[in-house]
């Protein structure tokens, strides 16, 4: 039986068969431990510990902890469309299993005794896993970890998993999970060890089916070792990172002797108890996800919380934020939300993004009337001067290649007719570029036939729209946001939707896309320099949202 999900991923197979692109190895973990209607699933944690030595053998990693029957729906079908996609990929789960013939499914952890009918609903197809598997057959590795108090099923299915019929070119590994652990980071994950010497090394309880090649290796010999202790310095990482008892005690769990463990104690005794401390543990159990932080951020920007970033992680900068809102609603100013709080910045945030994107699309109609009405009066006699006028107050107008195409064609006419010498002099002031120049070719040629240009560039220079400090800061803001090809084509597509003309969709911000930026910076009502900056970037999050 193919359930929805199942569906998905057979879609997603097929299109990749059909040309899609890969370009890296890929891992995914699901681990359900906390279910809700049957007996907790244990050991999860020997497998999330694999995350950082994946990373460390050049896979990027999924781990998605707890999984419903809402986050099936809303999630794995993008994650499906990445395995799709990927190089070499690796997928572990963990939890209870459910079987019927030839297919198995990984239960969701809100499953209440499920049917035949209604597993495809809370359950995760291994069917559907194959069939994204089958793609990159000789690279694919499915990892299953079985718990062995299965929960009691509804009718027509059995309880635990079945590899079933494996697609040639997967292999499948089942056992205990910490058994699957070590057989990940011990064996089969090894550079250059053949699949079928990683099977004859697997420790007790794993079983290997599928496709086992005596003479090929799962990684290539040349892929990168991972240092022993890497687990151990991630997870050392994660704790510092998070900086709290918990955090501390979930490294000393898994390392009570390690090398930080001292360090990890003193650390715990420092921050224990304390009101901060009590308060971030209430945000851990709201379960933000990345996405959900991000619009949290988005909004605190909005009601002028500035959180200098919306990435998703809350660091200094908006743990700072949420401070000053706390602050400024009566709060404790802990640095960390409550279910209210961030109840009542999505609100007033939603209701701040209306409100401005709507008087974005006031300014920008009013600028639009103003822009066709001045034209009218000026540049659309097609005379010099009108041209000017025009370009002066509208440097990025609706008309303002029209008006440059205009003076380009003037000012051609004009060099056919100046003599050699004056000409010369004014390619001299074009290329210096600076005011000095300008002064000099109009010293020697008050009422020269390109003297009305020139005292229009010197009044250009001294008089900006936007001062030359406050574009700069934005130029040096863009170059730290670092903005790859993808964001650099998603600001683009959304200043082309908006239809400002930034030119090609391809992630090169030319000329067009400047002046595209500068436009939706001056409906924004923000300094307008043609360069990204963090306030850049909420506004069209914000107004991708109102569309």
């Amino acid at each position: 039986m193919r359930h929805p999900f199942a569906r998905i991923l057979i879609a997603l197979a097929m299109l990749a068969a059909a040309g899609a692109a890969r370009a890296e190895n890929l891992a995914l973990i699901v681990a359900n431990n906390d279910y809700r209607n049957y007996p907790r699933a244990e050991n999860a944690r020997a497998l999330l510990d694999l995350v950082p030595f994946l990373n460390g053998a050049g896979f990027r990693t999924i781990v998605v902890e707890n999984l419903d029957s809402a986050t099936l729906a809303r999630r794995l079908p993008d994650i499906g469309r990445e395995l799709a996609r990927a190089d070499r990929i690796i997928v572990v789960t963990h939890g209870h299993y459910a079987r019927m013939q030839g297919d198995s499914w990984l239960l969701t952890t809100d499953a209440d005794a499920p049917d035949s009918f209604t597993v495809g609903r809370y359950g995760l197809s291994f069917e559907a896993l194959y069939n994204v598997a089958r793609r990159n057959a000789g690279d694919a590795l499915i990892a299953v970890a079985v718990d062995n108090d299965a929960p009691e099923i509804g009718w027509s299915l059995r309880r635990g998993f079945r590899s079933g019929d494996i697609p040639n070119g997967v292999t499948v590994a089942t056992g205990v999970p910490s058994r699957i652990a070590d057989f990940l980071r011990g064996g089969i994950l090894s550079p250059g060890m053949s699949v079928a010497d990683a099977v004859r090394a697997a420790p007790d309880g794993v079983n290997v089916d599928g496709y086992i090649p005596r003479a090929r290796a799962f990684l290539p010999a040349s892929a990168p070792v991972v240092p022993p202790d890497a687990a151990e310095r991630a997870l050392w990482q994660q704790a510092v990172d998070g900086d709290s008892p918990a955090s501390y005690a979930r490294y000393l769990r898994r390392y009570p002797t390690g090398r930080f463990a001292q360090e990890a104690r003193a650390r715990i005794d420092e921050l224990s108890a304390t009101p901060e401390d009590r308060a971030r543990e209430q945000e851990v159990a709201l379960n933000l996800d990345r996405d959900r932080r991000r619009h949290i951020q988005e909004y605190l920007t909005l009601l002028g919380y500035d959180t200098r970033g919306v990435d998703g992680v809350f660091g200094p900068n908006t743990r700072g934020a949420i401070r000053r809102f706390q602050n400024d609603v009566g709060a404790n100013a802990t640095g960390y939300l409550t279910a209210n709080q961030v109840a009542r910045i999505e609100q007033e945030g939603a209701a701040r993004a209306e409100e401005l994107r709507r008087e974005a699309e006031r300014r920008r109609a009013e600028e639009e009337r103003r822009d066709r009405d001045w034209w009218r009066r000026t540049g659309a006699d097609g005379t010099e001067d009108g041209y000017r006028a025009y370009l002066q107050r509208y440097p990025d107008g609706l008309f303002s290649d029209r008006a440059k195409a205009g003076l380009d064609r003037i000012e051609r006419e004009k060099r056919q007719a100046a003599a050699e010498a004056e000409r010369r002099a004014w390619d001299s002031a074009v290329n210096g570029g600076t005011i000095a120049s300008y002064r000099q070719y109009l010293s020697e040629y008050p009422n020269g036939r390109f003297a009305a240009e020139a005292r229009a560039r010197i009044d250009s220079l001294s008089a900006p729209e936007t001062p030359a400090h406050v574009v700069e800061a934005a130029r040096d803001e863009e170059r730290s946001l670092n903005l790859d090809p993808f964001r650099r084509r998603m600001i683009e597509s959304q200043l082309a939707e908006m239809e400002l003309q930034p030119g090609t969709v391809d992630g090169d911000f030319t000329d067009s896309t400047r002046r595209a930026l500068r436009r939706f910076q001056r409906m924004s009502n923000l300094p307008a320099t043609g360069y990204v900056t963090r306030d850049t970037i909420v506004r069209l999050l914000i107004s991708a949202v109102g569309r």
